[in-house]
């Protein structure tokens, strides 16, 4: 019979359990994690590049029609307004009444007129003179009113008449002084003044 094979002989150390396998690190958590970061970082990007930046001084300045600016609260929600100034109303001139036309000169008067100028071209008259010269039967047969309204219309320096009268005279034959003027200032004369042929007179040389 065979003997029984002994058991070999126990440690007398303690039991100590075997150590459990360690565990498997599992990876999704930070990929989670990463994928958070990076959509915070991105929204917080987007958010940043829309803002829109604070205005600054210059930029809410309000324009002024006479070129002043008048500075504005940031974000106030004024939206300034373009009015343009007013149009200068044209200026007018004050225009004078017009100068009453010249009356008309009667056809017969404007004749008489045209006569009395070439007379005058041709020798000395004075008023008188040339209203009978104008007026006489032997001269040219006008109206008396006529011929004055004719005279009078003519610019005629009569001093100036009886000078070159009170020369023809002389050119003619010799008077006095005192007898040039008379002649001058006869109506059976020349019908000057007495002060017309006054002055005529003492512009030639009978009166020096």
């Amino acid at each position: 019979m065979s003997q029984p094979t002994p058991y070999p002989p126990q440690s007398q150390q303690p039991y100590q359990p075997p150590a459990p396998a360690p565990k498997k690190r599992r990876k999704w958590p930070w990929i989670v994690s990463g994928l958070v970061v990076l959509i915070i970082v991105i929204v917080s990007v987007a958010s940043g590049g829309n803002k829109t930046p604070e205005p600054t001084a210059a930029a809410t300045a309000v324009p002024s029609i006479v070129g002043t600016t008048v500075p504005r609260a940031a974000n106030d929600g004024y939206q300034p307004t373009w009015t343009t100034a007013p149009a200068t109303p044209p200026v007018t001139t004050e225009t004078s009444a017009p100068a009453p036309a010249a009356p008309q000169i009667p056809y017969q008067v404007q004749l008489a007129m045209n006569s009395a100028q070439s007379y005058l071209s041709l020798s000395a008259f004075s008023r008188n003179g040339l209203i009978r010269q104008l007026s006489s039967q032997a001269g040219e047969g006008y109206p008396k009113d006529v011929a004055t309204d004719a005279v009078d219309r003519l610019n005629v320096d009569w001093n100036q008449q009886a000078v070159k009268s009170a020369q023809q005279y002389l050119d003619m034959t010799s008077f006095s002084c005192s007898g040039l003027i008379q002649q001058l200032s006869s109506s059976a004369g020349e019908g000057f003044t007495q002060a017309q042929a006054t002055y005529g007179a003492h512009q030639t040389p009978a009166c020096k």
